[in-house]
Protein backbone atom coordinates (compact mmCIF):
# COMPACT_ATOMS: atom_id res chain seq x y z
CA UNK A 1 0.00 0.00 0.00
CA UNK A 2 1.55 3.24 -1.13
CA UNK A 3 0.22 5.13 1.88
CA UNK A 4 1.70 2.74 4.38
CA UNK A 5 5.08 2.77 2.65
CA UNK A 6 5.09 6.54 2.47
CA UNK A 7 4.25 6.82 6.14
CA UNK A 8 6.89 4.27 7.12
CA UNK A 9 9.46 6.17 5.07
CA UNK A 10 8.63 9.29 7.02
CA UNK A 11 8.79 7.45 10.31
CA UNK A 12 12.04 5.66 9.60
CA UNK A 13 11.63 2.44 11.56
CA UNK A 14 7.88 2.80 11.82
CA UNK A 15 7.60 2.73 15.60
CA UNK A 16 8.85 1.03 18.73
CA UNK A 17 8.74 -2.72 19.30
CA UNK A 18 8.48 -4.29 22.70
CA UNK A 19 7.73 -7.63 24.25
CA UNK A 20 7.23 -8.68 27.78
CA UNK A 21 11.03 -8.92 27.30
CA UNK A 22 13.09 -10.08 24.33
CA UNK A 23 13.01 -9.59 20.58
CA UNK A 24 10.57 -10.39 17.81
CA UNK A 25 10.42 -14.11 17.11
CA UNK A 26 8.10 -16.31 15.13
CA UNK A 27 5.16 -17.65 17.11
CA UNK A 28 4.93 -21.39 17.54
CA UNK A 29 3.65 -24.09 19.88
CA UNK A 30 1.19 -23.30 22.64
CA UNK A 31 1.51 -19.54 22.42
CA UNK A 32 0.04 -16.69 20.44
CA UNK A 33 1.68 -13.44 19.36
CA UNK A 34 -0.65 -10.45 19.43
CA UNK A 35 -0.39 -6.66 19.25
CA UNK A 36 -1.27 -3.72 21.45
CA UNK A 37 -0.88 0.02 21.60
CA UNK A 38 1.03 1.28 24.61
CA UNK A 39 -0.12 2.94 27.81
CA UNK A 40 -3.54 2.01 29.15
CA UNK A 41 -4.16 -0.18 26.09
CA UNK A 42 -1.34 -2.47 27.10
CA UNK A 43 -2.49 -2.33 30.71
CA UNK A 44 -5.97 -3.49 29.73
CA UNK A 45 -4.67 -6.18 27.38
CA UNK A 46 -2.53 -7.63 30.17
CA UNK A 47 -5.04 -7.18 33.02
CA UNK A 48 -8.38 -7.90 31.37
CA UNK A 49 -7.98 -9.87 28.15
CA UNK A 50 -4.92 -12.08 28.63
CA UNK A 51 -6.09 -13.66 31.93
CA UNK A 52 -9.39 -14.74 30.37
CA UNK A 53 -7.62 -16.06 27.27
CA UNK A 54 -5.14 -18.06 29.35
CA UNK A 55 -7.94 -19.40 31.55
CA UNK A 56 -9.78 -20.71 28.49
CA UNK A 57 -6.82 -21.98 26.48
CA UNK A 58 -3.88 -22.49 28.83
CA UNK A 59 -1.72 -20.82 26.17
CA UNK A 60 0.89 -18.13 26.63
CA UNK A 61 0.59 -14.69 25.08
CA UNK A 62 3.38 -12.60 23.59
CA UNK A 63 2.58 -8.91 23.19
CA UNK A 64 4.12 -6.70 20.49
CA UNK A 65 3.77 -2.99 21.16
CA UNK A 66 3.74 -0.42 18.39
CA UNK A 67 1.17 0.66 15.83
CA UNK A 68 -0.81 -0.61 12.82
CA UNK A 69 1.62 0.65 10.15
CA UNK A 70 4.51 -1.19 11.78
CA UNK A 71 2.55 -4.41 12.29
CA UNK A 72 1.15 -4.50 8.76
CA UNK A 73 4.64 -3.93 7.36
CA UNK A 74 5.98 -6.88 9.36
CA UNK A 75 3.19 -9.15 8.12
CA UNK A 76 3.73 -8.12 4.50
CA UNK A 77 7.50 -8.57 4.79
CA UNK A 78 7.19 -12.20 5.93
CA UNK A 79 3.99 -13.62 4.42
CA UNK A 80 5.20 -17.23 4.50
CA UNK A 81 6.37 -17.08 8.10
CA UNK A 82 4.39 -14.30 9.77
CA UNK A 83 5.83 -12.88 12.99
CA UNK A 84 2.34 -12.12 14.32
CA UNK A 85 -0.67 -14.38 14.82
CA UNK A 86 -3.29 -11.68 15.39
CA UNK A 87 -3.13 -7.96 14.75
CA UNK A 88 -5.06 -4.84 15.78
CA UNK A 89 -5.32 -2.59 12.76
CA UNK A 90 -6.66 0.60 11.29
CA UNK A 91 -9.53 0.24 8.86
CA UNK A 92 -7.58 0.97 5.67
CA UNK A 93 -4.66 -1.27 6.60
CA UNK A 94 -7.08 -4.04 7.61
CA UNK A 95 -8.71 -3.88 4.18
CA UNK A 96 -5.26 -3.85 2.52
CA UNK A 97 -4.23 -7.04 4.35
CA UNK A 98 -7.53 -8.66 3.36
CA UNK A 99 -7.08 -7.71 -0.29
CA UNK A 100 -3.55 -9.15 -0.27
CA UNK A 101 -4.74 -12.46 1.19
CA UNK A 102 -2.69 -12.09 4.36
CA UNK A 103 -5.51 -12.54 6.89
CA UNK A 104 -8.18 -15.19 7.47
CA UNK A 105 -11.94 -14.76 7.50
CA UNK A 106 -13.65 -14.81 10.90
CA UNK A 107 -16.62 -17.15 11.28
CA UNK A 108 -19.04 -17.65 14.22
CA UNK A 109 -17.96 -21.26 14.67
CA UNK A 110 -14.37 -20.16 15.28
CA UNK A 111 -15.19 -16.79 16.86
CA UNK A 112 -18.52 -17.23 18.70
CA UNK A 113 -18.65 -13.63 19.95
CA UNK A 114 -18.90 -12.53 16.33
CA UNK A 115 -22.62 -13.33 16.63
CA UNK A 116 -22.97 -10.51 19.17
CA UNK A 117 -20.88 -7.99 17.22
CA UNK A 118 -23.07 -5.73 15.01
CA UNK A 119 -22.45 -5.49 11.27
CA UNK A 120 -21.00 -1.98 11.51
CA UNK A 121 -17.95 -3.41 13.25
CA UNK A 122 -17.44 -6.38 10.88
CA UNK A 123 -18.95 -5.86 7.44
CA UNK A 124 -16.58 -3.11 6.24
CA UNK A 125 -13.91 -5.83 6.41
CA UNK A 126 -16.09 -8.66 5.04
CA UNK A 127 -15.50 -10.46 8.36
CA UNK A 128 -11.73 -10.48 7.76
CA UNK A 129 -11.59 -8.35 10.88
CA UNK A 130 -13.88 -7.26 13.70
CA UNK A 131 -13.54 -4.23 15.94
CA UNK A 132 -13.80 -4.67 19.70
CA UNK A 133 -14.21 -0.94 20.35
CA UNK A 134 -15.19 2.28 18.66
CA UNK A 135 -14.33 5.89 19.36
CA UNK A 136 -15.50 9.25 18.11
CA UNK A 137 -13.71 12.49 17.29
CA UNK A 138 -13.73 15.28 19.82
CA UNK A 139 -11.92 18.39 21.01
CA UNK A 140 -10.30 18.58 24.42
CA UNK A 141 -9.65 22.01 25.88
CA UNK A 142 -8.50 23.85 28.96
CA UNK A 143 -11.80 25.23 30.22
CA UNK A 144 -10.05 28.12 32.00
CA UNK A 145 -8.08 29.26 28.95
CA UNK A 146 -10.88 28.53 26.46
CA UNK A 147 -14.22 28.78 28.28
CA UNK A 148 -16.38 28.73 25.14
CA UNK A 149 -16.40 25.44 23.25
CA UNK A 150 -16.38 25.29 19.45
CA UNK A 151 -19.77 23.82 18.66
CA UNK A 152 -18.88 22.90 15.06
CA UNK A 153 -15.71 22.04 13.16
CA UNK A 154 -16.08 25.08 10.87
CA UNK A 155 -16.30 27.26 14.00
CA UNK A 156 -13.15 25.66 15.41
CA UNK A 157 -11.15 26.30 12.24
CA UNK A 158 -12.46 29.87 11.93
CA UNK A 159 -11.60 30.78 15.52
CA UNK A 160 -8.24 29.02 15.32
CA UNK A 161 -7.31 30.85 12.10
CA UNK A 162 -8.07 34.20 13.76
CA UNK A 163 -5.61 33.35 16.51
CA UNK A 164 -8.28 33.19 19.21
CA UNK A 165 -6.69 30.12 20.81
CA UNK A 166 -3.14 31.41 20.40
CA UNK A 167 -0.32 29.00 19.62
CA UNK A 168 -1.79 26.27 21.78
CA UNK A 169 -3.31 23.75 19.34
CA UNK A 170 -2.44 20.14 18.56
CA UNK A 171 -3.78 18.01 15.70
CA UNK A 172 -2.81 14.59 14.29
CA UNK A 173 0.19 14.21 12.00
CA UNK A 174 -0.02 12.29 8.73
CA UNK A 175 2.04 9.49 10.30
CA UNK A 176 -0.93 8.67 12.52
CA UNK A 177 -2.68 5.67 10.89
CA UNK A 178 -6.10 7.34 11.08
CA UNK A 179 -4.91 10.66 9.65
CA UNK A 180 -6.46 10.08 6.18
CA UNK A 181 -9.83 9.44 7.87
CA UNK A 182 -9.49 12.68 9.82
CA UNK A 183 -8.57 14.76 6.76
CA UNK A 184 -11.53 13.28 4.91
CA UNK A 185 -13.76 14.22 7.84
CA UNK A 186 -12.42 17.77 7.94
CA UNK A 187 -13.02 18.06 4.19
CA UNK A 188 -16.63 16.87 4.43
CA UNK A 189 -17.62 19.14 7.34
CA UNK A 190 -16.08 22.08 5.47
CA UNK A 191 -18.02 21.41 2.27
CA UNK A 192 -15.72 19.02 0.40
CA UNK A 193 -15.46 15.26 0.21
CA UNK A 194 -13.26 12.37 -0.80
CA UNK A 195 -12.95 13.88 -4.30
CA UNK A 196 -12.39 17.41 -2.99
CA UNK A 197 -9.98 17.59 -0.07
CA UNK A 198 -9.12 21.26 -0.70
CA UNK A 199 -11.25 22.62 2.17
CA UNK A 200 -9.36 20.49 4.70
CA UNK A 201 -5.90 21.46 3.47
CA UNK A 202 -6.82 25.14 3.14
CA UNK A 203 -8.09 25.17 6.72
CA UNK A 204 -5.02 23.35 8.02
CA UNK A 205 -2.65 25.78 6.30
CA UNK A 206 -4.45 28.73 7.89
CA UNK A 207 -4.09 27.39 11.42
CA UNK A 208 -0.60 25.91 11.02
CA UNK A 209 1.08 28.95 12.71
CA UNK A 210 -0.92 28.17 15.84
CA UNK A 211 -0.04 24.46 16.02
CA UNK A 212 2.32 23.50 18.86
CA UNK A 213 2.80 20.06 17.40
CA UNK A 214 1.20 17.62 14.98
CA UNK A 215 1.05 14.45 17.08
CA UNK A 216 1.83 10.93 15.90
CA UNK A 217 0.34 9.01 18.82
CA UNK A 218 -2.54 9.78 21.14
CA UNK A 219 -0.18 9.32 24.09
CA UNK A 220 1.56 12.52 23.00
CA UNK A 221 -1.69 14.46 23.35
CA UNK A 222 -2.18 13.22 26.88
CA UNK A 223 1.29 14.35 27.87
CA UNK A 224 0.82 17.78 26.28
CA UNK A 225 -2.58 18.27 27.88
CA UNK A 226 -1.40 17.27 31.37
CA UNK A 227 1.71 19.45 31.10
CA UNK A 228 -0.43 22.39 29.88
CA UNK A 229 1.70 22.58 26.72
CA UNK A 230 -1.48 22.83 24.67
CA UNK A 231 -4.90 24.31 25.46
CA UNK A 232 -6.99 22.69 22.73
CA UNK A 233 -6.58 19.68 20.51
CA UNK A 234 -8.09 16.84 18.53
CA UNK A 235 -8.48 13.56 20.36
CA UNK A 236 -10.85 10.61 20.67
CA UNK A 237 -13.68 10.92 23.17
CA UNK A 238 -12.60 7.92 25.25
CA UNK A 239 -9.08 9.23 25.64
CA UNK A 240 -10.36 12.59 26.86
CA UNK A 241 -13.01 11.35 29.27
CA UNK A 242 -10.51 8.88 30.76
CA UNK A 243 -8.20 11.82 31.56
CA UNK A 244 -10.91 14.02 33.04
CA UNK A 245 -11.66 14.17 36.74
CA UNK A 246 -9.91 15.29 39.89
CA UNK A 247 -6.42 14.92 38.40
CA UNK A 248 -7.24 17.19 35.46
CA UNK A 249 -10.01 19.52 36.70
CA UNK A 250 -9.42 22.10 33.96
CA UNK A 251 -9.98 19.58 31.14
CA UNK A 252 -13.22 19.69 29.17
CA UNK A 253 -14.36 18.13 25.92
CA UNK A 254 -17.08 18.27 23.30
CA UNK A 255 -17.87 16.65 19.98
CA UNK A 256 -18.19 19.44 17.41
CA UNK A 257 -20.90 19.10 14.76
CA UNK A 258 -22.29 18.50 12.28
CA UNK A 259 -21.11 14.97 13.09
CA UNK A 260 -18.26 13.03 14.67
CA UNK A 261 -15.87 10.67 12.96
CA UNK A 262 -16.29 7.08 14.18
CA UNK A 263 -13.13 4.98 14.11
CA UNK A 264 -12.68 1.27 14.62
CA UNK A 265 -9.83 -1.07 15.55
CA UNK A 266 -10.42 -4.27 13.57
CA UNK A 267 -8.72 -7.32 15.06
CA UNK A 268 -7.50 -9.80 12.44
CA UNK A 269 -6.17 -13.36 12.29
CA UNK A 270 -2.95 -13.54 10.28
CA UNK A 271 -2.83 -16.24 7.62
CA UNK A 272 -0.18 -18.88 8.24
CA UNK A 273 0.35 -18.07 11.90
CA UNK A 274 -1.06 -19.95 14.87
CA UNK A 275 -4.53 -19.50 13.48
CA UNK A 276 -6.33 -21.66 16.03
CA UNK A 277 -5.11 -19.64 18.99
CA UNK A 278 -5.46 -16.40 17.02
CA UNK A 279 -9.17 -17.11 16.52
CA UNK A 280 -9.43 -17.68 20.27
CA UNK A 281 -7.64 -14.39 20.90
CA UNK A 282 -9.97 -12.40 18.64
CA UNK A 283 -12.92 -14.10 20.32
CA UNK A 284 -11.51 -12.94 23.67
CA UNK A 285 -11.20 -9.35 22.38
CA UNK A 286 -14.88 -9.52 21.40
CA UNK A 287 -15.96 -11.01 24.73
CA UNK A 288 -18.31 -8.84 26.83
CA UNK A 289 -16.54 -9.52 30.14
CA UNK A 290 -13.12 -7.99 29.34
CA UNK A 291 -14.69 -5.42 27.02
CA UNK A 292 -16.56 -3.94 29.97
CA UNK A 293 -13.39 -3.73 32.06
CA UNK A 294 -11.57 -2.21 29.07
CA UNK A 295 -14.30 0.42 28.80
CA UNK A 296 -14.07 1.31 32.49
CA UNK A 297 -10.33 1.91 32.08
CA UNK A 298 -10.14 3.47 28.62
CA UNK A 299 -13.69 4.73 27.92
CA UNK A 300 -13.69 3.50 24.34
CA UNK A 301 -17.11 2.02 23.61
CA UNK A 302 -17.31 -1.80 23.54
CA UNK A 303 -18.89 -3.43 20.49
CA UNK A 304 -20.35 -6.64 21.92
CA UNK A 305 -24.10 -6.06 22.24
CA UNK A 306 -24.15 -8.03 25.51
CA UNK A 307 -22.01 -5.49 27.36
CA UNK A 308 -24.05 -3.64 29.99
CA UNK A 309 -22.70 -0.13 30.42
CA UNK A 310 -22.82 1.22 34.00
CA UNK A 311 -25.40 3.99 34.43
CA UNK A 312 -22.78 6.50 35.53
CA UNK A 313 -20.87 6.04 32.24
CA UNK A 314 -23.72 5.96 29.73
CA UNK A 315 -23.65 9.71 29.16
CA UNK A 316 -20.15 9.44 27.68
CA UNK A 317 -21.33 7.25 24.80
CA UNK A 318 -22.34 8.94 21.57
CA UNK A 319 -25.19 7.32 19.62
CA UNK A 320 -23.67 5.86 16.46
CA UNK A 321 -26.28 7.55 14.28
CA UNK A 322 -24.61 10.86 15.17
CA UNK A 323 -21.32 9.69 13.67
CA UNK A 324 -19.93 9.02 10.22
CA UNK A 325 -17.39 6.59 8.78
CA UNK A 326 -15.38 7.23 5.62
CA UNK A 327 -16.04 5.50 2.29
CA UNK A 328 -13.08 3.19 2.89
CA UNK A 329 -12.58 1.94 -0.66
CA UNK A 330 -12.66 5.44 -2.13
CA UNK A 331 -10.45 6.82 0.61
CA UNK A 332 -7.87 4.09 0.05
CA UNK A 333 -7.54 5.21 -3.58
CA UNK A 334 -6.61 8.78 -2.62
CA UNK A 335 -4.60 8.13 0.55
CA UNK A 336 -1.22 8.25 -1.20
CA UNK A 337 -2.19 11.64 -2.61
CA UNK A 338 -3.20 12.80 0.88
CA UNK A 339 0.23 11.84 2.23
CA UNK A 340 2.03 13.53 -0.65
CA UNK A 341 -0.03 16.67 -0.31
CA UNK A 342 0.55 16.79 3.45
CA UNK A 343 4.30 16.53 2.93
CA UNK A 344 4.26 19.37 0.43
CA UNK A 345 1.72 21.73 1.99
CA UNK A 346 1.67 21.07 5.72
CA UNK A 347 4.96 19.43 6.68
CA UNK A 348 7.06 21.61 4.37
Amino acid sequence: MTTRRSVLKMLGTGGALAWGGGSLVHAQGNSVTITSLGGKWEQSIREHFIPLFKKRTGAEVRVVLGGPSQWSAQIEAQPNRPPLDAVDNSELLAIALKNKGLVVKLTPDKVPNLAHTPDLFRKPFDDYGASYQDSTSALCRNRHKIPQEAKTWPEFFERAAKGEFGRSITLPDISYPWAPHIIWHFATVLGGGVDNLDPAFEALKKIKPYIVKFWSTALEVGRMVVSKEVDIGYLWDGRITAMMGEKNPTLAFNRPGPNSLVTLSPAQVVKGGNEKLAFEWVNTLLDPEPQLQYYKLINFTPTNSKVIIPDNMKANIMPLNEGVTPPYSELAKVTSRIVDRWNREIRG
